[in-house]
């Protein structure tokens, strides 16, 4: 992914690769070669174009329903035991994980069953 003003150069390539693309292949008439090389520019043109473009990350939302009464208890670590944030979830290959502010230690929130 290319930013900033080496971007800005690339789209001027580009838009002169097709401008010179466009011109060679209207010359057609002049040889096949012309059109062969038009269209060689062309494809230049928008190989740099879709190389330039702007990847954006791709955003999961989960939601959870709840279909019964909740208890929310306090989250403790297990490994020293102090209380841990549970809103600060981070979601990793599908299961959520919290880390303890106090130790750093980085564990799996499970569901007790309520039976």
């Amino acid at each position: 992914m290319v930013k900033g003003p080496l971007k800005a150069v690339v789209y001027l390539v580009s838009a002169g690769l097709v401008f010179l693309g466009i011109i060679f292949i209207i010359s057609a008439n002049l040889g096949i070669t012309y059109f062969l090389e038009g269209l060689v520019f062309l494809a230049v043109a928008v190989v740099l174009l879709v190389l330039t473009r702007e990847k954006k990350p791709l955003e999961i939302k989960q939601t959870v329903s709840v279909t019964g009464p909740v208890k929310i208890k306090e989250v403790r670590c297990p490994n020293c035991n102090a209380v841990v944030d549970p809103t600060k979830v981070t979601v990793s290959e599908g299961k959520p994980y919290v880390t303890c502010s106090y130790c750093g230690n980085r564990f799996e929130l499970t569901e007790e069953p309520t039976w």
